[in-house]
């Protein structure tokens, strides 16, 4: 072993250098040994030789072989200050690479795509939806145009609640999202899957009955009738809703076609027009005298005493029919919607007197005059019964009677009334009045609230036989009756004051 004089290490004896302090030991004496060349066969060779005088390689080879020797024998050198430079910046590359993918992975997540593409749904945002959508109907092409007509279905304030339900089945990953779905359409980057909106047209089937029929959409004529039984498709067409009409010598039928409500109930049916030029004729019934009558939502009349006929009306599909009427205090009531099929009121059968001819819509809480009539029948027949000495009429019978009216004992009219009971009651020579009403007519003028003209036919009773009994007539031309819903019954607000009041018959009294 070799020790080092600077630090006492002991080294090989063979080591140039100190493996602990790396002081350079003293030249070896066998520099002439040194300075020779080993062959690889062992043998030491001269410096000047060329060749090994014992195998007889060549020298050069021999040199080539010692000196990759001697570069592995050597101790090993710390590493450069650039290498470690080197090694840290590939440590940091491959960091941001990993992180990169990482982010990458949560950004094009399915999750993180679709809520960011329901927000462009959300806002309507025709640039982006038209960067995002695409249609698998090779006939249909997206266009910021078609876009603009899908969103515009949405903006009416009748489709906002089906907006509404649109964006909670894509959100809620519902499958059956009608006209807009969820596509996977590649991949991002070669890694990550990539997410598109598919937006499916629809196509509309026409029939017609009549040959030389123009056939309009959203009235731009479309193409005309070669036949008299006619069938054509229409389409691809983008989900909305289109008004389709066919016209014949000047007679018109018109249907509408909700694409996107067809796509969500998956109702085939409704993609279908029949244009069908028959002619229908019905009767219209109500439980009120007058309202304003309605085919397909256009104003066609007006009711006469609670009827009104339709007559050579031209047929299309999804014909309908309800009746309108705008009160005094301008509110509007109006009856159900009644769909009219095609099979049916054929105007060639029509017959006014018959039950098959008529359309009975009657208004939902609307009292007709059968109803007013009974409550003014049961009112005076207890105002009969109270003229009478034989009944009782105190304290708690008056309690009782004031409710017939509003404001019950408060009320102008109940005081009148009680007036004119008490007056026969003390009368010396009456013995009762008995009061029999007959209404003439019934209008509603308010939520509620009705202006009724009735006669009342008084017969007064005398005590004394002799005399007999008298029989008047009194019109109130404009009686104000009020519906109490919650009692279910009527209240008298008013008979309408003294010019409201008419003598039909005085019975001979001067």
């Amino acid at each position: 072993m070799k020790s080092c004089q600077s630090c006492q290490h002991e080294n090989y004896e063979d080591a140039v250098y100190c493996e602990n302090c790396g002081l350079q030991f003293e030249v070896s004496q066998k520099v002439e040994e040194d300075s020779k060349i080993v062959c690889s066969c062992g043998s030491l060779i001269e410096e000047e030789a060329r060749f090994c005088p014992a195998c007889g390689e060549s020298v050069s080879h021999t040199n080539s072989l010692q000196s990759e020797g001697s570069k592995t024998s050597k101790n090993k050198v710390r590493m450069k200050k650039s290498q470690r430079v080197f090694l840290a910046i590939i440590a940091i590359l491959f960091c941001l690479v990993i992180g990169s993918y990482f982010t990458a992975k949560n950004y094009y997540s399915k999750e993180n795509q679709l809520k960011r593409m329901i927000e462009i749904v959300r806002n309507k945002d025709i640039n982006q939806m038209e960067k995002l959508t695409v249609s698998t109907d090779p006939n249909y092409q997206i266009t910021k145009n078609e876009l603009k007509r899908y969103f515009a279905y949405y903006e009416h304030n009748e489709h906002k609640e089906a907006f509404s339900k649109l964006i909670l089945q894509l959100e809620t990953g519902d499958k059956q999202t009608g006209e807009l779905s969820l596509l996977r359409s590649g991949r991002k980057f070669l890694l990550f899957d990539a997410y598109q909106w598919e937006l499916k047209p629809g196509y509309i089937t026409i029939t017609a009955n009549q040959k030389d029929m123009q056939l309009f959409l959203d009235d731009q004529e479309k193409e005309r009738t070669d036949q008299d039984l006619f069938q054509t498709v229409w389409g691809p067409l983008t989900p909305t809703e289109y008004t389709i009409k066919g016209e014949l010598l000047g007679e018109q039928s018109e249907t509408t076609v909700d694409l996107i409500q067809a796509h969500h109930t998956g109702l085939i049916k409704m993609n279908q027009v029949d244009l069908d030029f028959r002619k229908l004729s019905f009767k219209v019934k109500t439980n009120i005298s007058d309202a304003e009558v309605f085919i397909n939502d256009k104003k066609i009349g007006q009711l006469s005493n609670g009827e009104y006929e339709v007559k050579n009306q031209i047929w299309n599909q999804g014909m309908t029919v309800r009746l309108k009427k705008t009160l005094a205090d301008k509110s509007i009531i109006e009856t159900k919607q009644h769909t009219i099929d095609g099979l049916s009121f054929d105007a060639s059968e029509y017959d006014p007197e018959s039950y098959a001819s008529i359309i009975e819509l009657d208004f939902s809480g609307i009292k007709g005059k059968s109803e007013v009539e009974a409550f003014l029948s049961h009112f005076y027949g207890d105002v009969s019964s109270y003229t009478g000495s034989y009944s009782t009429y105190d304290e708690t019978t008056k309690q009782t009677f004031s409710t017939y009216f509003t404001d019950t004992k408060s009320n102008v009219e109940y005081q009148d009334f009680d007036t004119f009971i008490q007056s026969v009651r003390d009368s010396k020579s009456k013995s009762s009045v008995s009061g029999t009403p007959t209404v003439e007519s019934v209008k509603m003028n308010g939520k509620d609230c009705y202006d009724v003209q009735y006669l009342i036919k008084y017969k007064t009773h005398y005590k004394e036989y002799k005399q007999n009994d008298v029989t008047q007539i009194f019109r109130y031309q404009k009686a104000t009756l009020r519906y109490n819903d919650t009692e279910k019954q009527f209240n008298i607000q008013s008979l309408g004051g003294k010019e409201n009041f008419e003598i039909v018959d005085n019975g001979g009294i001067e």
